[in-house]
């Protein structure tokens, strides 16, 4: 028995359909991808996140050069105010999470964003941010394009007091970075930085040190005020201390009533017979603390004793004088820029 299998034709008009349904199904896919990717990588949430990761990466070039970020008008990156737009000044970032995406209408966006900042000297803080950008334009004609619409920086008002110089980061300021001139007791201030910044401040050198001082900048336009306060480190306290002894014994040594350049002497209207020796009884408790201008010595009180023999003018008698004398230091102190320790008498 003769099987026939006929074959069914498939006419142009069912080829072309065909066809055109694969077609429009990539592009109905085509078209979801774009607008997945525009919602996220290519999205206001996305061009945020991208800025925050660079920025986090302490990669200044590209952060610098992203859409809309934007420096002061008389600022470059090689000027002074621009010290701490470097990457050993700024801060880690980590955890980025979006929390809020708003549609401001005419193509901007407010997206609000949490982080975790890591700075120097293992200082960190969660906080979040506002960043107002906009849609400038699209990539290929499909892929939406960002920029800030307000840059994202801010200011730092630093001072510094008792010093002229500051560890920021890892990197340093010295005193022509904080336009101190010479002699100065301090120095002070205002740098950008990029948002959002975790600025740690400290001094330490050979003879001051400082309390680390951390300022979260995590608003862009806003102005923070860092304070560093150098004091006397057990060093500085030990060699002055060490310095005045050796001075006051050098000042015993003298043997005249009035001891040249030295805190005590011993007025006598009679004659003396033979030397003065001096000799101290008590030094002074040494403490070095800040003046307006210098570092100085807190009020302290020390004892000298001086013997000598006295030729009464009266009638020629001879007695031994025996007598302690009070006196006290008031004196100034001064580091020169290699540490060199120098005091002046404020008398």
């Amino acid at each position: 028995m003769d099987v026939r299998v006929q074959k069914r034709r498939t006419s142009p008009a069912q080829v072309a359909l065909a066809w055109c349904g694969a077609v429009l199904l990539l592009v109905g896919v085509f078209a979801a991808g774009v607008l997945a990717l525009n919602l996220t990588v290519f999205g206001s949430s996305g061009f945020v996140i991208t800025y925050l990761q660079t920025l986090g990466a302490r990669d200044v070039d590209g952060a610098l050069g992203m859409p809309g970020v934007e420096l002061p008008d008389d600022l470059t990156p090689d000027s002074a105010g621009a010290a701490l737009l470097k990457r050993n000044t700024l801060s880690t970032i980590s955890d980025i999470r979006v929390t809020d995406d708003s549609d401001l209408g005419s193509g901007v966006h407010r997206v609000t964003v949490s982080y975790t900042l890591h700075g120097a000297d293992r200082q960190s803080a969660r906080t979040q941010s506002e960043f107002v950008v906009e849609r400038g334009g699209s990539s290929y004609g499909v892929f939406s394009q960002w920029r800030f619409k307000e840059s994202p920086v801010a200011t730092l008002s630093l001072a510094v007091t008792n010093t002229t110089s500051v560890t920021v980061g890892t990197g340093e300021l010295d005193a022509s970075d904080l336009g101190a001139g010479k002699g100065a007791f301090g120095a002070g201030a205002r740098y950008t930085v990029l948002v959002p910044s975790l600025v740690v401040l400290s001094h330490d050198s050979h003879y001051l040190t400082s309390d680390a001082v951390a300022v979260a900048l995590p608003s862009p336009g806003e102005t923070e005020s860092g304070i560093v306060k150098a004091v006397p480190n057990e060093l500085f306290s030990q060699v002055v201390a060490d310095r005045l002894t050796s001075f006051l014994d050098e000042c015993a040594t003298q043997k005249v009533l009035y001891p040249v350049g030295c805190p005590f002497s011993k007025g006598i209207t009679d004659r003396i017979e033979g030397d003065p020796s001096w000799s101290i009884v008590e030094y002074p408790q040494v403490k070095v603390v800040a003046g307006p201008s210098s570092w100085l010595l807190a009020d302290n009180a020390g004892v000298a004793h001086i013997d000598v023999q006295v030729k009464s003018l009266f009638d020629g008698s001879v007695s031994a004088l025996s007598e302690d004398i009070p006196f006290s230091l008031d004196y100034a102190i001064t580091l020169d820029d290699a540490g060199a320790i120098a005091f002046a008498s404020r008398t």
